[in-house]
């Protein structure tokens, strides 16, 4: 029997926000970008909010919250198979990106499960992934001269994993995976990849 070990569960789902409802975060995450400098993390270039989206400092969005924590429960379902009682304290930023922008690998140490829910992505947008690596060491140490002549490969031959973002759709994942989000280029030089970047701990 083949087993499948150390496996690595991320959930995509897509969360059926409407466009009115995406547009009014879009326009709420833009107007606080004009008031605030936010503050550098993983960004390099672009734009991070300061502090926790989910605080009464921020307005709140009650299809906002109730969106990301059925995600997250879902995850908690089908990956740790749990149904029950479960009490989870998120916090949550944005992150605002333009051409060239990017975000540096990183994880999210000290949480559970993280997470990005997409509120805009620039049409014909073309990179801007979220890639996730393989945690896993020394994966290269089957290629030998043979395994290249026959061109075998191992399943675990390539080391990242990538996905493309789309308005609506939320990613959940373990905060220990490590990530980072590539640069993307787009014909309007002003587009914008905003998301909502979350964290949950029990």
């Amino acid at each position: 029997m083949l087993s499948h070990v150390f496996t690595t569960p991320i959930l995509r789902e897509n969360t059926e926000l409407t466009a009115g409802q995406l547009a009014e975060l879009r326009d709420y995450l833009l107007a606080l970008r004009d008031r605030s400098p936010g503050e550098g993390k993983s960004n390099r270039g672009g734009w991070h909010s300061s502090g926790n989206l989910f605080t009464p400092e921020h307005r709140q969005f009650d299809f906002l919250r109730e969106t990301i924590t059925r995600a997250l429960f879902s995850y908690v379902g089908e990956a740790f198979g749990y149904s029950g009682e479960l009490q989870l304290a998120i916090t949550g930023w944005a992150v605002i990106n333009r051409a060239g922008d990017f975000n540096a690998p990183h994880d999210h140490a000290a949480n559970l499960l993280s997470g990005a829910l997409y509120i805009a992505v620039p049409e014909g947008m073309r990179g801007g992934a979220i890639v996730f690596q393989d945690p896993r060491l020394n994966l290269s140490a089957y290629q030998t001269d043979s395994m290249r002549r026959l061109k075998i490969v191992p399943p675990w031959h390539h080391t990242t994993i990538s996905a493309a973002p789309a308005a609506g759709d939320v990613l959940v994942f373990p905060s220990w995976l490590l990530h980072f989000v590539e640069p993307f280029q787009c014909d309007d030089p002003e587009a914008e990849r905003i998301v909502v970047s979350f964290n949950a701990s029990a």
